[in-house]
């Protein structure tokens, strides 16, 4: 048996197109393909601008961190300068002042002291004058009580008075000298309260004008004191905004990738905190005048002068000392014994 043979398809044109055709797709394909790498390389270049563009905002960060960190160090200049007058020229200035004031209220009290001294001496020449007077009187007043009772005495004699007569006329002259005692009396205590009540008003006026000295001093130096506390105060105050801004330009250098010096940040932080809190204090105090002191306060001065209950010895005579008798009618020297 014979197995029958399938015969072949003859090619046509048709087959040959659609063969063209399935060609011209692989050849579209392949320049698509072409297509899509030039798409490629341009997303590279994107990327690459993108990445420069990164790099050159970075580096003006780094650069605007950079000059973050050069503010903070300047503004430590600026604290530094801050420290150095709170440490030592305030304290200088306040000790100069204070040392100028207690020296000229020094220098006061010594001129009220010798200016008092001085009046006090006029007062004490002038009672010293009033003794002396009211001495040479007494003693005018026994010579004047002598010559009247020699006087009287004769006269009476002459005319051959009795002894009633005779002790009326040394009553009279016993009366004369009285008054004129009473009269030297009189002016002399006058005097003596006149001079003991000038220095009684003398040292009340020494003592008024050095307690208002003091209490003048005492009043500039709460000003001094007041006036050291509020400049302390106020650095205080601007030690603490130096640092805070310190601070703040540490942490922005930060934000622009450029790290500080490590502890740095914190311990500006630190120091603003305790600047705001010595502020607060130094807000607070304040200075305690002094109470005037006693030898102000009870100062006696000079002390009055003692009028004498009586002004009979006032007068000076000669010291003779003790003396032997003289001897019958014969007259001997006086010689001490």
């Amino acid at each position: 048996m014979v197995t029958p043979v399938r015969p072949t398809k003859p090619r046509t044109s048709h087959t040959k197109n659609k063969a063209a055709v399935s060609n011209g797709g692989g050849s579209a394909g392949k320049k698509s393909s072409g297509g899509g790498g030039g798409g490629g390389g341009g997303g590279n270049s994107a990327r690459a601008a993108e990445r420069r563009a990164v790099s050159r905002e970075n580096a003006t960060k780094r650069k605007a961190g950079k000059r973050y960190i050069e503010a903070a160090n300047n503004l430590e200049l600026q604290a530094k300068a801050i420290r150095h007058a709170l440490k030592i020229d305030f304290k200088k200035a306040r000790d100069q002042n204070l040392g100028d004031l207690g020296q000229v209220l020094t220098s006061q009290l010594s001129q009220l002291k010798l200016g008092q001294g001085q009046r006090a001496q006029t007062f004490l020449s002038a009672a010293k004058n009033t003794e002396m007077a009211t001495a040479g009187q007494a003693e005018q007043g026994y010579a004047n009580l002598t010559r009247e009772r020699a006087d009287s005495l004769s006269s009476i004699l002459e005319q051959g008075a009795g002894e009633t007569d005779t002790m009326r006329a040394l009553l009279i002259s016993a009366r004369n000298w009285h008054a004129n005692a009473s009269e030297g009396n009189r002016a002399y205590f006058d005097s003596m309260q006149s001079v003991n009540q000038g220095i009684v008003d003398l040292n009340i006026d020494t003592r008024n004008a050095m307690a208002n000295a003091y209490t003048s001093a005492e009043g500039e130096k709460d000003r001094l004191w007041q006036e050291f506390y509020n400049k302390r105060s106020e650095s205080f105050s601007q030690l603490g905004n130096t640092m805070g801004q310190k601070a703040d330009y540490y942490a922005q250098a930060k934000e622009m990738g450029v790290k500080p010096k490590k502890g740095m940040e914190k311990k500006a932080e630190k120091e603003m905190a305790k600047s705001y809190m010595d502020m607060a204090k130094e807000s607070g105090k304040s200075y305690v005048q002094k109470k005037l002191p006693d030898w102000i306060g009870k100062y006696a001065g000079t002390k009055a002068v003692e009028a004498k209950l009586t002004n009979t010895t006032l007068g000076a005579g000669p010291d003779l000392g003790k003396v032997e008798k003289a001897e019958g009618a014969t007259l001997k020297k006086w010689e001490k014994s």
